[in-house]
């Protein structure tokens, strides 16, 4: 069986690097006594397994975990806790609640279940995440026509590096979704879906499509998409949540 995890990362914690999140993480599944596996061989580590890493500085109401358990501890859809957790039993509510108030302000966990092993990791199945970004000091009526111009092209080309190169590539083939989405306090807001397969494209390289010049503000991403017998689908719903700690954007 494995705990599978959603969880935000909102306000501060955006500039928080993937690598010191997964830290983080393990510390609050350890506080919590989840009885989780360990990986093999002369250091072994804590068995985790994330979605898709978070870029640093953008904020996230979809971040997903699965974390193997051992399957000793578990009775009648009860985990039995270990370590600092020893002599407590959660059910899958309480031991949100219980994860959530282990981690610091600005994550929160947002659904958890418990589930049989198995199939590929999320990785290797996320096909591609919604998101909403906003763009400051930009023309609002502008970004509307820049996203009207970029859903009727066939090609939309855009720079990134590569290998310490900056090379130019069309992601037109990967914008499955683009709108105008309103104002924020800092300017226009849009709400894209972008692919993660064949590579993972991300809000940043479409904003110099529309608005050149301008800079991203804060991007959230709200969801990463799965295909299952056919149908998209989020690998968790998030569920009626404890209530979410307080954060500053």
């Amino acid at each position: 069986m494995r705990l599978r995890i959603r969880f935000s990362k909102l306000g501060k914690v955006r500039f928080v690097g993937h690598r010191d999140v997964a830290r983080i993480v393990e510390r609050g599944l350890r506080r919590c006594g989840v009885p989780f596996t360990y990986s093999e061989g002369f250091s072994p580590r804590v068995r985790m397994s994330f979605g898709l890493a978070l870029p640093t500085c953008y904020e996230s109401v979809a971040e997903y975990l699965d974390v193997p358990l051992n399957p000793e501890s578990i009775e009648d859809g009860y985990i039995a806790c270990t370590g600092w957790g020893e002599g407590k039993s959660y059910n899958e509510q309480e031991m949100q609640e219980a994860l959530s108030q282990a981690l610091p302000a600005g994550f929160d966990v947002v659904a958890l279940t418990l589930e049989p092993k198995g199939g590929n990791s999320l990785q290797e199945t996320v096909i591609s995440c919604g998101w909403r970004f906003d763009i400051p000091g930009a023309d609002a009526n502008s970004v509307e026509e820049a996203i009207e111009r970029t859903l009727q092209s066939s090609e939309i080309e855009t720079e990134r590096k590569k290998k310490n190169k900056l090379v130019r590539e069309d992601i037109r083939y990967g914008i499955h979704d683009l709108r105008f989405d309103g104002q924020s306090e800092r300017g226009p807001v849009v709400i894209a879906e972008l692919s993660a397969k064949p590579r993972v494209i991300r809000p940043s390289e479409l904003v110099d499509v529309l608005a050149p010049g301008a800079e991203m503000g804060i991007a959230r991403r709200t969801h990463q998409w799965i295909e299952h017998e056919g149908q998209r689908q989020e690998p968790l719903l998030p569920s009626t949540s404890p209530q979410l700690k307080e954060y500053t954007t």
